[in-house]
C-alpha cells in the first residue's frame, strides 16, 4: 500500500472515530435530558406511560419508546431539538387498538394486573361499566387507563372494546349504578338463572323498568333481569352524590367486617385505598388509586396535639417518616371517624384508635401516623375528581 493510500485510511478512520465519538456523546446527553425530563416532568409512572430511551439507529441517536402524552413527546423532543434527534416515539394508544380506543368494563369486578399474564400481581380492579381507555394490546391483553389515571392490564374479556363515538352514546343512554354491596342479573324475569353479577357502584344500561323488575343490558349486548331495590338511577347519582361527614362515616362502617385484599377496590374485598376510594365513589368523587397518590391531595388537616382537631371523612396516612438518610414513604391510608378514631381496610375493614385508654388503640398505627389530608371541601382538585365533571362517564 503506497503511503498516499495509508494516508487515506488513516484520515477516513479518523473521520469515523470522531463521527463515532460524537454520537456516543451526543448519545449521552441525550439520556442525560431524558432522564432530567422524566423526573421534572413524569409525576408518576402508574398514572403516566413513559419508557423513552436513546439508542443508535442507521447511523442516527434515535429517541424510541412510548408515551401516552403527546404533549409529553412534543416537550422532550423540544429540550432534545440541539442534537437532531430521530424521532421513533409512539404516542399511545398505538396500531394494536385500532379505533376502539375505550372500553366497558364487561364483569361485575375485573382484576387488572401489573404485567400482560394471570400470574403477575394484582394492581387493581375496575368495576362493571367503568369506561376506561385502551392503550395499546399484547395478545389478548389490553394496557389501560381507568378513570383515576391508573395504567395496568385487563385479562381477555374483562373490557368490551368501543370507539369514542360509541363511548359518547353509551353516555346518553339512561343508565342504573348499584348501591348495595352485591347483586345477580338474571337471564329472564323469572330471576332464576343469572347471567352476571355486580358489586357496588356497577354500572349497566337501563332498557325497561317495571314495579319488581328492571330489564338491563351489559356492555358486550348481553340483556338481563335484576330487581329494582338494588339500583338507583345514574343520573340521579350524579346529580345528589356528595360527600359529607355522617354520610362517609355511615358508609365506611356499613363495610366492616370486608376482607383485605391487595389490589382490590370492591365492596367485595378491597386493600386500603380501595377502601377509601370505594367509600368515595359512593359520594360522587373519584379518589387516586395508590395510599401514596392519594396523600398527594387535598386540604392539608392539621390533626392537632391529641389527633382532637380531625373531621370525620379526613384521610389519614401511615408509613415511614423521613429521616437524614431516607425518604418518606406512604404505605397505608384510613378514614377519620372524628378525632382519634378511624377505620380502616388492614385484615378486613375495622375500627382503631389513637388514643391509648381506648380498647381499639393502635400504638403502631399512632407511631407510622404521618399526616391527614382533608377531601371534603376539595372537591373537584386534581386527584379529587367529581364523577359527574370526568368526560368518559
Amino acid at each position: 500500500m503506497s503511503q498516499r493510500s495509508k494516508n487515506i485510511v488513516i484520515l477516513l478512520l479518523t473521520s469515523l472515530f470522531f463521527i463515532f465519538a460524537c454520537n456516543v456523546n451526543n448519545r449521552k446527553k441525550a439520556e442525560k435530558i431524558i432522564e432530567d425530563f422524566e423526573q421534572a416532568f413524569v409525576p408518576d409512572k402508574r398514572e403516566t406511560v413513559f419508557e423513552i430511551e436513546a439508542v443508535f439507529k442507521n447511523g442516527q441517536i434515535a429517541v424510541t419508546g412510548e408515551t401516552d402524552s403527546q404533549e409529553l413527546k412534543n416537550n422532550l423532543l423540544q429540550k432534545l431539538h440541539s442534537l437532531e434527534i430521530l424521532d421513533k416515539i409512539v404516542v399511545l394508544p398505538d396500531s394494536t387498538v385500532g379505533n376502539k380506543i375505550f372500553g366497558l368494563v364487561n364483569n361485575s369486578v375485573a382484576n387488572l394486573r401489573t404485567d400482560p399474564r394471570y400470574s403477575s400481581e394484582l394492581s387493581t380492579q375496575a368495576l362493571l361499566g367503568t369506561p376506561v381507555k385502551i392503550l395499546k394490546k399484547k395478545g389478548s391483553w389490553s394496557l389501560v387507563q381507568t378513570p383515576d389515571k391508573y395504567i395496568s392490564w385487563a385479562p381477555p374479556g374483562a373490557v368490551f372494546p368501543i370507539s369514542e363515538s360509541s363511548l359518547k352514546k353509551w353516555r346518553d343512554t339512561e343508565r342504573v349504578i348499584l348501591k348495595t354491596s352485591f347483586t345477580e342479573i338474571f337471564e329472564t324475569e323469572k330471576m332464576e338463572i343469572p347471567i352476571a353479577d355486580a358489586s357496588m357502584g356497577g354500572i349497566v344500561e337501563l332498557l325497561e323498568e317495571k314495579w319488581n323488575t328492571l330489564k338491563v343490558k351489559l356492555p358486550d349486548g348481553r340483556e338481563g333481569y335484576t330487581t329494582p331495590d338494588n339500583w338507583i338511577s345514574f343520573s340521579d347519582f350524579l346529580t345528589t352524590a356528595h360527600p359529607n361527614s355522617a354520610s362517609i362515616v355511615s358508609l365506611s362502617q356499613k363495610l366492616t367486617g370486608r376482607p383485605y385484599l391487595w389490589g382490590g377496590t370492591s365492596a367485595l374485598a378491597m386493600d386500603c385505598s380501595g377502601f377509601t376510594k370505594t367509600v368515595y365513589f359512593m359520594h360522587g368523587i373519584i379518589l387516586a388509586r395508590d395510599a401514596s397518590l392519594q396523600a398527594r391531595h387535598g386540604q392539608m388537616a392539621e390533626p392537632g396535639n391529641s389527633f382532637e382537631k380531625l373531621a370525620p371523612g379526613d384521610l389519614l396516612f401511615f408509613g415511614r417518616k423521613a429521616t437524614d438518610n431516607q425518604p418518606e414513604r406512604i404505605t397505608h391510608v384510613a378514614i377519620s371517624l372524628g378525632e382519634t378514631e378511624f377505620i380502616h381496610a388492614s385484615a378486613h375493614v375495622r375500627k382503631n384508635s389513637f388514643n391509648p385508654p381506648s380498647s381499639l388503640f393502635s400504638e403502631y398505627r399512632k407511631n407510622t401516623f404521618i399526616r391527614a389530608r382533608r377531601v371534603i371541601g376539595s372537591e373537584g382538585e386534581n386527584g379529587i375528581r367529581w364523577i359527574k365533571e370526568h368526560p368518559w362517564y
